[in-house]
């Protein structure tokens, strides 16, 4: 504008008409093709792209042509300006990332809408923004790649919260006037974009609760929230579906955790950082127990209501190397897939540019530097390798009628860790009270009390859960995590490792109640298998498991020694574990055998694994809480570890038999089937070679092994197959 200015003022009359004329043209003619896409608009060296079909969600897939398919990809913050891209926006950066995505097999991206940049201030909407998401939405039809747009940013990269200048200490999931403004600013997403092909879904924002004040959002703030915000979105579209884009919120009994918001949302999202979250996983990177951790949270998620797909994943390459972040997360996303993940979106597309490292965020946290696919000047990393090979193996899965096969065993989870804090309708209390019952656990009994700290409790929980799940994969069968007042009766077996016999802290426990549940399902021709602590109380316990509590054991390490054949087990095979701690999370029960079958004796000669049928069913009872001795052992499954053999001998004398099942006990195997038709995904969390036979109870016909390049033929043996797998392989493998 000076320059112009200056121009003009040094121009004679007509002169300065003409230029002022052309001036004008330009600027209108600038301005027409920014508002179509860009300061120049995406080239279109191709001709005119096609748009993007509309994608629906089903209830089990993402849709589009009337096929399902997987939505693969990852979050999009580009290298050069970061997290300020709205503001140093350079369409030509901008459209070259699109074209390298394009390249390395995408056809979605996450990425973030700046609350600041959209609304400066409240109720005023910046028209620049808007023209700005525009243009990516046409690069989003030429290069064919869906937009998966996350509001109301808010927290991202690193510790940044990039904050509206108008919140003044208010929290935005609670403040009514800021919830005034987010619903408006949700609505009129909805309102311009309801009709718009290239939106795949919406997520509500990244990692609720908001960062800046996550300390103080209550499960009521959550639930409130989300089903304010997308009754927002669904007032003008009702089309897109919507995910609240979560990360931890399952493992850390969040207040935005799926239970609280299944009622609300389509789909869930799980972040699977393991390699920040030493207490769940103290393990190296490439470990057993850290490349089962995607899987793990899919299943804990999906079984609150929805299917779930991977949001964020990853590791920095400022952290660990390059190759071994490409085998970590190649394993993690078909180990996700095998558990019925339903896309993959992975943190993140590009390292930050030199640049950005002398400036927050990435000045305070160095391991931001280095997540991307690619270097920051769009070179591929081997991840980018691997994710190609990897979205081309996706690209040949027909998904119409598969979904991931049902569970062979039920790990609950309590009603006390999925039900909103302070409901009571689980309780069996009905009509009015003269005496109110209070409880000091849902801390209503001051007015104003915070909630009680249970960050232990959690651990103590999430952790058997976790190694449960490991076991069983490792015993040759695949369990889930149904909660306590669902169907959790229609797996043929029921695993509840300690805590969830224990009754001191309630949210790790099941109800007294459920028992007499437990004992039914028994009886028809249900599988029980259970572990205890010092901890554990079970009501009525010799008619379900044929022993009785009386007293408890302490040592500081236990040996189970098998005294009858049970199973794979033989009399004279040992299980060794050092116990973590001395308190009674740690310590055994002392048992009374009354009618059971003593299997195993511990190191005094005490009863430690006790056989019982009860109807027509079987129960296996542990005197000391062995998944908790695994879950506080760094590296355990690197070890020579033999505890799934007790699971493989339970589920062995049950008669249980998966659909497929490996002879490795390192091999994972998850099934995704149709009707005489399907897929089987194969895992090889060992650091070994593993020569594996993989057989199946279903009838097969022909096995082909889907590899980037396309199919190839397997042998088949009747219902079985062998297949080499080198160290962490990975395979899908169709059947019909």
């Amino acid at each position: 504008m000076t320059s112009t200015t200056k121009s003009i003022r040094a121009t004679s009359g007509r002169h300065m008409l003409a230029r002022f004329a052309m001036l004008m043209l330009l600027a209108v003619h600038s301005h027409y093709l920014f508002c179509q896409g860009g300061s120049a608009g995406p080239s279109q060296t191709n001709g005119a792209a096609a748009r993007l079909p509309r994608v629906h969600f089903d209830g089990e897939h993402f849709v589009r042509d009337g096929k399902p398919f997987f939505p693969v990809g990852a979050h999009w913050v580009p290298a050069k300006a970061a997290m300020q891209w709205p503001i140093q926006w350079d369409p030509k950066d901008i459209e070259a990332d699109f074209a390298k995505m394009h390249e390395l097999g995408y056809n979605m991206t996450r990425l973030d809408m700046v609350w600041a940049w959209f609304e400066p201030r409240p109720g005023d909407y910046n028209p620049e923004a808007f023209k700005q998401l525009d243009f990516l939405i046409s690069l989003a039809h030429k290069y064919q790649i869906y937009l998966h747009p996350s509001l109301f940013i808010g927290g991202e990269v690193g510790e940044a919260y990039w904050d509206v200048p108008y919140r003044h200490g208010r929290n935005p999931q609670s403040d009514p006037e800021m919830l005034r403004l987010e619903t408006n600013h949700a609505a009129e997403f909805a309102r311009r974009y309801a009709n718009e092909s290239a939106i795949l879904a919406w997520d509500l924002t990244d990692e609720p609760p908001f960062w800046i004040v996550a300390a103080q959002t209550t499960d009521a703030m959550a639930i409130n929230w989300t089903r304010l915000i997308t009754g927002a979105l669904r007032r003008y579209d009702p089309q897109h579906a919507i995910v609240a884009g979560t990360s931890q919120e399952d493992l850390d009994h969040g207040p935005f955790r799926p239970d609280n918001i299944a009622k609300e949302v389509d789909f869930f999202s799980v972040h699977p950082f393991t390699i920040y979250n030493a207490s769940l996983y103290p393990d190296p990177m490439i470990s057993q127990r850290q490349t089962y951790g995607a899987a793990f949270q899919i299943l804990l998620s999906s079984d609150a209501g929805h299917p779930a797909m991977i949001h964020e994943m990853g590791a920095s390459s400022a952290q660990y190397s390059p190759e071994k972040i490409a085998t970590y997360d190649r394993m993690m996303m078909y180990s996700g897939l095998g558990a019925g993940s339903i896309g993959f979106d992975l943190w993140c597309y590009t390292d930050a540019a030199p640049q950005q490292y002398r400036k927050a965020p990435y000045l305070r946290t160095p391991q931001e530097t280095g997540w991307g696919m690619t270097t920051w000047d769009r070179q591929d990393k081997p991840l980018a390798v691997e994710f190609k090979k990897f979205s081309k193996v996706l690209a040949q899965l027909d998904m119409t009628g598969v979904v991931a096969t049902a569970a062979d065993a039920a790990i609950v989870v309590p009603d006390e860790w999925a039900k909103p804090h302070g409901d009571f309708s689980h309780f069996g209390l009905t009509g009015p009270e003269v005496t109110p019952y209070v409880s000091l656990f849902d801390a209503d009994a001051v007015p104003g009390q915070p909630p009680p700290n249970l960050g232990d409790d959690i651990q103590w929980l999430r952790s058997s859960w976790l190694n449960a799940f490991i076991l069983a994969h490792r015993a040759g069968f695949k369990a889930d995590f149904p909660r306590e007042y669902s169907d959790w009766q229609k797996r043929p077996m029921l695993l509840m490792p300690s805590p969830l016999t224990s009754t001191n802290s309630y949210i790790v426990h099941v109800h007294s109640d459920f028992y007499e549940k437990a004992r039914k399902y028994v009886e028809q021709g249900g599988f029980l298998y259970a572990s205890v602590a010092a901890d554990a109380a079970i009501p009525q316990m010799e008619e379900l498991f044929g022993a009785r509590l009386t007293d408890t054991v302490t040592a500081p390490e236990v040996t189970l020694k098998v005294v009858e054949a049970f199973g794979e087990l033989k009399p004279g095979d040992t299980f060794h574990y050092s116990v973590p701690a001395q308190n009674p999370k740690y310590w055994g029960s002392l048992l009374e055998v009354h009618g059971g079958e003593v299997i195993a004796v511990d190191q005094d000669g005490r009863p430690a694994l006790v056989a019982n049928s009860v109807g027509s069913g079987k129960t296996l009872l542990c005197a000391y809480p062995i998944e908790q001795y695994l879950a506080n052992t760094p590296s355990v499954f690197e070890k020579p570890e033999n505890t799934h053999l007790i699971y493989q001998s339970f589920r062995e004398w049950a008669g249980l038999k998966p659909l497929f099942i490996s002879d490795q006990a390192d091999v994972e195997v998850g099934a995704l089937k149709a009707d005489r038709r399907g897929y089987v995904v194969l895992v090889n969390h060992s650091a070994q070679p593993r020569q594996t036979a993989i057989s199946s109870t279903l009838p097969l016909h022909s096995l082909s092994m889907l590899t980037p390049d396309g199919p190839k033929q397997l042998l088949l043996q009747g219902s079985s197959w062998k297949m080499d797998l080198q160290p962490h392989d990975t395979f899908v493998v169709e059947w019909k």
